[in-house]
């Protein structure tokens, strides 16, 4: 008998039926060996997990109708809830005094009016008035940008916060400057000729020469701008409103006395007369602390909203008509230039 034969017999006796013809099996808790009780155990045991899940699932599903009303929430009103926490919090606030002081009358009246309100909400979901009532829009984006700003409005800036932020704008703390100035014209009518600005230049001249300006204006036959302000002395951001951006910007590079050169406008030929200008000076952090801190929240405020726009523009599917596209598309990219001109000039 040779080696392979030998290990063929062991195998077969290993695997021969007991002499009485009965199985051998092992214990439930015998792995090594086949247990019916055990698997059919397990599977039952398995299914009725998997049950269990499913079941769960199909109860807690978002839409699913259940007619109990979870413990955080005193009612349900088309399966959705009222919580707990707002109606203690409003029959506080209708009735001034702890919830524990209210008698269930009161408690039971705030109650009604929670589901009268949502019911109406419901109903006004329905009929879609978020999307066609105009009141009912501008409150649903007021909530969202509140939604969206919230904890800048709660957050309270230290100090330092401000201080940086006072010293990245302290052009915009400043006394407000003045003007006290005489704005005079040459009319379009008259500032079409050939010698239009050379007389306009005479007039100058004859200003910084200390003549009287009513002099001026009958010799070379301009007018006073503005006559009932002449010389009176107003804010920059009203002189800005009489003079125009162009002449507002020559002015304000004048001193006292100081007469301008011709400046040429849609409306003739104009020349300033500086007669007293106050420049504004700059102020100290502890005298603008809450125009800084109102300033600074504002400034927040302004980025988490243009950041959140962003956001919801870049996942909409916005498309416009033909006739409005391209200069729908410039404008909202010099809108997008727009913050990287603020940063590089050092502005919030």
């Amino acid at each position: 008998m040779n080696v392979h034969e030998s290990v063929r017999q062991e195998v077969a006796h290993h695997d021969a039926p007991p002499a009485d013809g009965k199985s051998v099996t092992g214990g439930f808790w015998d792995f090594k060996r086949v247990n019916q009780a055990r698997s059919i155990t397990l599977f039952s045991l398995g299914a009725a997990i998997g049950l269990a899940i499913a079941g769960f699932g199909l109860l807690t599903a978002k839409g699913t109708a259940t007619h109990v009303v979870p413990p955080e929430n005193v009612a349900l009103v088309n399966q959705r809830p009222i919580l707990r926490t707002d109606f203690i919090a409003q029959t506080e606030t209708e009735l001034g005094k702890p919830f524990g002081e209210a008698t269930v009358a009161e408690r039971l009246k705030v109650l009604d009016e929670m589901i009268r309100e949502e019911l109406f909400v419901q109903r006004g979901l329905e009929l879609d008035f978020p999307g066609t009532d105009p009141d009912t829009r501008t409150a649903l984006v007021a909530a969202v940008e509140q939604q969206v700003v919230a904890d800048v409005t709660t957050h309270q800036p230290a100090d330092a916060e401000l201080q940086k932020y006072f010293e990245e704008n302290r052009s915009s703390y400043a006394t407000e400057g003045t003007m006290a100035l005489h704005n005079l014209l040459l009319p379009k009518a008259k500032s079409t000729g050939p010698d239009a600005m050379a007389t306009v230049q005479k007039a100058a001249d004859a200003l910084r020469a200390h003549a009287l300006v009513d002099d001026v204006v009958r010799t070379y036959g301009l007018q006073e701008v503005v006559a009932e302000h002449a010389s009176d002395e107003q804010f920059y951001f009203a002189q800005k409103i009489h003079l125009g951006e162009p002449l507002y910007e020559r002015a304000l590079t004048l001193n006292d006395g100081d007469v301008s050169a011709p400046v040429p406008a849609g409306d003739g030929i104009h020349v300033i007369q500086m007669v007293k200008h106050v420049k504004p000076l700059p102020l100290t952090f502890e005298r603008v602390r809450s125009q800084v801190l109102n300033d600074y929240v504002t400034a927040a405020k302004k980025r988490l909203e243009d950041a959140d726009l962003r956001y919801l523009r870049d996942k909409a599917d916005i498309l416009i008509a033909d006739d409005y596209a391209a200069d729908y598309e410039k404008n909202q990219d010099e809108k997008s230039a727009e913050p990287a001109k603020a940063t590089a000039s050092g502005k919030p």
